[in-house]
């Protein structure tokens, strides 16, 4: 703040709309826009991409040895459910586990419900769609009524 003489409010829009995923790829803050990027060869939006693949292949791994290990390992959300280069590259940094998907398989999965592991995987992959409105409707409906 002091070097660029910013204000907080400057300061708070710096860290929270310009850095992340959007300060790595100069693209957007929509892993879609960044994949559609690094896939016609934008270099800082393929580096946001394996940055992002690694963090959270690093953060499952942590749960994975505090559990001491895994049967299942399931990917949800946007990301999760329609990311199948972004499945399989975390799943190439969890292979030490055990870890393989069905390449040709997960490539044909978007959005649906699936088990897209290998035969060979000691660890079942599953994907599973998310309805987080619905969700959200829900716990309210549950407020609202107590």
């Amino acid at each position: 703040m002091r070097k660029e003489n910013l204000t907080p409010d400057e300061m708070e829009y710096v860290l929270n709309k310009q850095s992340g995923a959007y300060g790595i790829s100069g693209v957007s803050v929509d892993f879609r826009d960044i994949e559609a990027d690094a896939n016609a060869g934008g270099k800082h939006a393929k580096l946001a991409l394996d940055n992002y693949h690694y963090l959270v292949a690093c953060y499952v791994a942590r749960c994975i040895v505090s559990m001491g290990g895994i049967d299942v390992l399931t990917f949800t959300a946007g990301v999760g459910e329609k990311g199948q280069d972004s499945r399989q590259a975390i799943c190439d940094h969890l292979a030490c586990f055990g870890i393989k998907l069905d390449k040709d398989y997960n490539q044909k999965i978007k959005g649906d419900e699936a088990e897209i592991s290998s035969k060979d995987s000691k660890v079942r992959v599953f994907v599973i769609p998310t309805n987080e409105e619905l969700m959200i409707a829900r716990e309210t409906a549950k407020i609202v009524k107590s």
